[in-house]
């Protein structure tokens, strides 16, 4: 869903980018950031019982983080694109509700939290340590970007000033996390219960390791900046992919017949390797993007060309439409490649006249490596037309990963284990068997 949201802000806003830090977009992030962290936990639970009273209290604010999500969406107490409405009364009952189910899940917590003993008792060098950390990272980084969201409402209210936290904050803030927690997943995934030995793992990464860090390095003598976060993000994408590439295998177990155990292994373990591998393909997007983006902006006449990341673009027309509720001015774009036409784009611009409301339609020509993007805005005083192009390279990508991530986790909720009660498979006790019915 919210992967949904970012390619309609990508393409129907017409600004260009796939994520603004909005408060709205960070009501809906908060939450799936925290609701990771209690998913990992949850497996610790169910396979070792520790960490009982830790998933309760992450389950009980990921719920939290959902009611402030419709809080702020909802009461018009920060200003967002998004935002549903802006009625202070309906922000009152929010924040009431809020703060009952709160405090009742806290205090309930409190009073119950003792008496959920931990039974499984676990090493430093042992998976569940590295879900505890997995854990610390998404619940570190969801607050960070909740502190972000709320503070010019708290910088307002107690210092009276009015301060705007933007993207810069968010990515210099928010990103090493996601270093870390990209850096560390391959290995974490890879540990046994109860302890574990780095060597063995780290022996069976290494390949991984020397691929991702080739890839790095490659991407780092090509590129003609000097920003590291594009190197930085393929190198991870190659190194998470790779890591559930070799886990997947090496539950396989030895000798011959491994690819025929493929097909027999569980749907969570497939499930899982879906996951962190989108979410490695999507981090090289989101990296490719904002490492390697080229942008045009220019007033462009009938007839004029313009070349961005070599690509040319050839302004043909500009037309007058008439919608079924709104009147469209489109553009229409030639787009050509070493002399080669490559195909037509037509951003338009719509004015819905009834609702006085003007919205952007940009016009892609996507491919698996990158995407054009072409937007037409308002006429100048010379006759001509603004134009704002894009060269986004791996853009798809980060739409692909979360489809990865959500394909991910359908193949985990399929699995047996989560189908058939526990213990339906069991054979019947003696004498619930039929009287001279030999037992299979």
């Amino acid at each position: 869903g919210i992967g949904l949201g970012s390619w309609w802000a990508y393409y129907e806003l017409g600004w260009g980018g796939f994520w603004f830090w909005d408060p709205v977009e960070n009501a809906s992030f908060m939450p799936w950031l925290i609701a990771a962290a209690l998913l990992h936990s949850a497996i610790v639970v169910e396979k070792r019982e520790s960490l009982k009273s830790w998933t309760i209290l992450l389950a009980i604010i990921a719920f939290g983080f959902s009611m402030v999500g419709a809080f702020i969406t909802r009461s018009g107490v920060l200003t967002s694109v998004h935002a549903f409405a802006t009625d202070p009364e309906r922000g009152v009952f929010l924040l009431g509700i809020l703060a009952v189910f709160m405090i009742g899940a806290l205090t309930l917590f409190a009073a119950r939290a003792p008496v959920m003993q931990a039974r499984g008792v676990f090493g430093m060098a042992s998976r569940e340590s590295a879900l505890v950390l997995n854990n610390i990272l998404l619940a570190v980084s969801c607050f960070v970007v909740f502190i972000g969201t709320i503070w010019p409402l708290v910088a307002e209210m107690v210092f009276d000033r009015k301060l705007t936290v933007g993207a810069p904050f968010f990515n210099a803030a928010f990103t090493p996390f996601m270093v870390v927690l990209g850096l560390a997943l391959p290995i974490g995934a890879m540990m046994p219960w109860k302890r574990a030995k780095f060597a063995p793992i780290l022996k069976k990464l290494t390949p991984v390791f020397v691929l991702a860090l080739a890839i790095g390095a490659l991407a780092w003598a090509m590129q003609t900046g000097r920003s590291a976060l594009g190197p930085v993000g393929l190198f991870l994408c190659a190194w998470l992919i790779g890591g559930a590439m070799v886990d997947i295998w090496t539950r396989t177990g030895r000798g011959s017949g491994r690819i025929a155990r493929l097909a027999r292994l569980p749907r969570a373990d497939w499930g899982k390797a879906l996951s962190h591998g989108g979410l490695g393909v999507t981090m090289a997007g989101i990296a490719a993007m904002m490492a390697w983006e080229a942008e045009d902006i220019r007033v462009m006449q009938t007839g004029e060309t313009l070349e961005l990341a070599g690509y040319t673009l050839r302004l043909d027309d500009v037309s007058r439409k008439e919608g079924p509720n709104y009147i469209a001015t489109v553009a229409d774009f030639t787009l050509s490649q070493e002399g080669r036409e490559i195909g037509r784009m037509q951003p338009e611009k719509r004015n819905y006249p009834v609702a006085q409301m003007p919205t952007t339609e940009a016009a892609l020509n996507s491919g698996f490596w990158r995407d054009i993007y072409v937007v037409i805005g308002d006429p100048q005083e010379n006759g001509g037309w603004a134009v704002r192009t894009y060269y986004k390279p791996l853009a798809n990508w980060i739409w692909g990963g979360t489809i990865l991530m959500a394909i991910g986790g359908a193949f985990s909720l399929s699995d047996r284990r989560y189908r058939v009660a526990a213990g339906a498979r069991k054979a019947p006790a003696p004498s619930e068997r039929g009287q001279g019915v030999p037992a299979e």
